[in-house]
């Protein structure tokens, strides 16, 4: 039996004007609406947790945000721009080839071709409790994600807590991204702003975004870099299609260091480290390294067992360091 929702109208604007007076009038009627870019986590989601959705808003038409191009000394992502798309692009392979690489790790080909790099910044927390179908979850008491009142990853979260959802933040090119210190423009019914990447991400994981209703991404600007001194890896059962169990980011910049974590917590971590503050480089992995490990809430909703994920966080580190020092030899 599916559990499709078939009984919402399908709008498609092809301008952002449009866009703002549909989300408009939709906020005056008091409807209920989702918006949709290339579909790949927001399709699977009505599938399995049917919603009451009026209206369903396919941001597809609108073309002027599917592109990249350089202005001045920085770059411009289109949000609707598809992770293939931007893995093989050339201005991002030649200025910023880390997060070309970041995007060709994300799910399968099938998936990259389209899925968008807005949609990857802004993917839903996952957690092993809430992402299966709602026939499945009858075998446990709804969690706070799904308007129940319990957390079965932390069995004494109350409502009311700071953090009442612990689901995991799992975008792969988002780490590049905040080490990339990137921006982003958002539009709404009340106009158009600017914010650092890092400003997008709260610590629950049911109101994980700091955009407001109606809201959407338009565009992702990157200052670019004097250097490309990045690296990212990630950690999956498999190759294709896995959402990572770790991820991690690791820039140098002169002799400075700076980490971005995926994976492990209900938003990114990031962190820097100054060589002035430390008698050797080594040490200053070491410290970095151990500010990473802290941060790690490593519960068991994952494939991979928790003590595993936490112990390879300085291990990935390494690698990555490791990896920056060789090519600039």
């Amino acid at each position: 039996m599916s559990l499709f929702q078939e009984n919402f109208d399908f709008v498609r604007p092809t301008s952002l004007d449009q866009l703002n007076d549909l989300v408009k009038e939709y906020q005056e009627k008091g409807l209920e609406f989702a918006f949709s870019a290339g579909g790949t986590d927001v399709i699977p989601k009505l599938k399995s947790q049917p919603s009451q959705l009026d209206k369903f808003i396919s941001l597809n038409g609108l073309q002027d945000l599917n592109n990249v191009k350089i202005q001045g000394k920085r770059i411009s992502i289109g949000a609707l721009t598809t992770l293939s798309d931007l893995a093989s692009h050339e201005l991002v392979r030649e200025h910023l080839p880390t997060l070309a690489t970041a995007a060709h790790k994300v799910a399968s080909p099938q998936i990259r071709n389209r899925a968008t790099i807005g949609g990857n910044i802004m993917v839903d927390n996952r957690c092993i409790y809430i992402n299966q179908s709602s026939i499945n979850r009858e075998c446990h008491d709804p969690c706070f994600k799904a308007d129940g009142n319990v957390c079965h990853l932390v069995k004494s979260a109350r409502r009311g807590d700071e953090i009442l959802c612990q689901a995991r933040f799992v975008s792969d090119t988002a780490p590049v991204l905040l080490l990339l210190n990137a921006k982003i423009t958002i539009i709404g019914p009340n106009g158009a702003r600017t914010i650092s990447l890092g400003d997008l991400y709260l610590k629950d994981g049911i109101d994980s975004r700091s955009l407001q209703v109606g809201e959407v991404i338009t565009t992702i600007e990157i200052e670019i870099p004097e250097d490309t001194s990045l690296h990212y890896e990630k950690l999956a059962i498999r190759n294709a299609l896995d959402f990572p169990s770790l991820g991690v980011a690791v820039r140098i910049t002169g002799n400075n260091l700076s980490i971005a974590l995926t994976g492990l917590n209900t938003l990114p971590g990031v962190f820097h480290a100054n060589s002035s503050n430390y008698d050797t480089f080594n040490d200053m992995v070491s410290a970095i390294s151990t500010q990473a490990m802290d941060f790690a809430k490593t519960y068991q909703q994952d494939f991979f067992p928790r003590g595993y994920r936490k112990s390879m966080i300085p291990v990935f580190i390494q690698r990555g360091v490791t990896s920056i020092l060789k090519d600039r030899q």
